[in-house]
């Protein structure tokens, strides 16, 4: 009887050592980089025509070509999630060169009001930033980065528009 009594209690540490194991979870298969993002942005501002006449801003040639920059690296973000940073690298390029020339720029609504050019230079300073430190980021990182760039860009219209309002009612 004792014979049998070992081999059972041998038996029953045996099933509960093994019943104590976790089974492997199949989240430890799947690699980073096949993980789903989501891209959430900011959606960019666009002055209507009508408004640009009305407060001179047609004539403002380096905005114009800032906000036709902003608009196709809004449009290239979809190509940087499902490729890399090489897709956005000329259009990060192209803007940069835009938002450095735009603070030289001559426009005396620029000039004149400090607001819109700190804006501008904080827009500036984030596209420099996102071009040089691109390909170092994971792509969750370089989203992040290029909604602050769409953002600096919205605020440096609002306060052109604010600016305009204000200067439209006085």
């Amino acid at each position: 009887m004792r014979a049998f009594l070992d081999k059972k209690f041998l038996l029953i540490i045996i099933l509960i050592t093994s019943c104590s194991e976790t089974p492997d979870n199949n989240s430890n298969l799947v690699n980073k980089e096949e993980k789903i993002i989501e891209a959430v942005f900011e959606t960019p501002i666009v002055l209507d025509d009508e408004f640009k006449q009305e407060n001179n801003l047609n004539n403002w040639s380096e905005f114009s070509r800032l906000e036709y920059y902003i608009l196709v690296l809004s449009n290239s973000i979809g190509g940087y999630i499902e490729n890399d940073f090489n897709y956005l690298t000329e259009n990060l390029n192209s803007l940069s060169n835009f938002s450095s020339e735009i603070l030289r720029s001559e426009f005396q609504l620029y000039n004149d009001r400090s607001e819109i050019k700190g804006r501008l230079k904080l827009l500036n300073i984030q596209i420099q930033k996102t071009k040089l430190n691109i390909k170092d980021w994971d792509k969750e990182k370089g989203l992040e980065e290029l909604d602050k760039i769409l953002k600096f860009y919205n605020y440096s219209v609002n306060i052109i528009k604010s600016i305009s309002n204000d200067d439209l009612v006085n």
